[in-house]
């Protein structure tokens, strides 16, 4: 199980959230956790290069990376697919 680092920023995107999402939002990084070697990840190009994003609901994404090696995911931005792109 992958150990879960959530940025200053994320935190912040997380608590202006509803939350029946911030639920739902919790809920699937609990899941990446879990499944993180298991699972396809959908690589970000431009500005975000480097950085996956996860899908939660129709609208909302999660900005992470990890690493296999020191079994670490790290949360960069949460929120809503118009404003976090």
């Amino acid at each position: 199980m992958y150990t879960l680092i959530i940025s200053a920023d994320a935190r912040a995107d997380l608590q202006r959230l509803h939350p029946t999402i911030r639920t739902r939002i919790r809920n699937k990084l609990v899941q990446l956790q879990e499944t993180c070697d298991h699972r396809p990840h959908k690589a970000l190009q431009g500005i975000h290069r480097g950085k996956f994003s996860l899908r939660v609901a129709k609208d909302y994404r999660i900005l992470y990376t990890f690493n296999k090696q020191t079994k670490e995911i790290n949360v960069y931005r949460i929120g809503h697919r118009s404003k976090i792109y």
